[in-house]
């Protein structure tokens, strides 16, 4: 792997040690965004998912569990469904994203991975489940507000 070295953790004050690097194909992704508007913008969905384990706890065993929706989003007005509760309490688990633009989603870190290939304003196909039945749904990804 080639990267951009970081940090390195090292007990004695040299410079040897474990280091910590950037893959290269980061940088050249964020570098020209910062040298233009000093900031980095990143695509992303804008809603809070389920941690893996905590989704796996829930049986979903591949996909992005989303947990919460925010009023007004583009997820909003695409009609995504958020985890719940009912009436006696039960969890009601909300979509799950399987896929973005054909490509499979094992999990919440695999679907951010995903969408550091798309810009903000990008379109792209999510693949939902929701319970039994998977629906194709098309939105424009929002800059992420992370």
């Amino acid at each position: 792997m080639i990267g951009i070295n970081t940090a390195i953790f090292t007990q004695t004050g040299t410079s040897a040690g474990v280091g910590f690097a950037i893959q290269s194909s980061t940088i050249l992704k964020i570098v020209p965004q910062l040298i233009q508007s000093g900031k980095v913008r990143r695509a992303g969905l804008n809603v809070e998912f389920a941690p893996d384990p905590i989704a796996y706890q829930l049986n979903v065993r591949d996909g992005a569990l989303i947990l919460k929706v925010p009023p007004g989003s583009a997820v909003a007005k695409a009609g995504l469904v958020p985890t719940g509760r009912g009436f006696a309490g039960n969890i009601i688990l909300g979509d799950v994203i399987v896929a973005v633009d054909g490509k499979p989603i094992k999990g919440k870190s695999d679907l951010l991975r995903v969408l550091d290939d798309y810009g903000v304003g990008d379109t792209v196909t999510l693949t939902i489940r929701r319970g039994a039945e998977t629906i194709p749904i098309a939105l424009s990804l929002e800059d992420a507000s992370v």
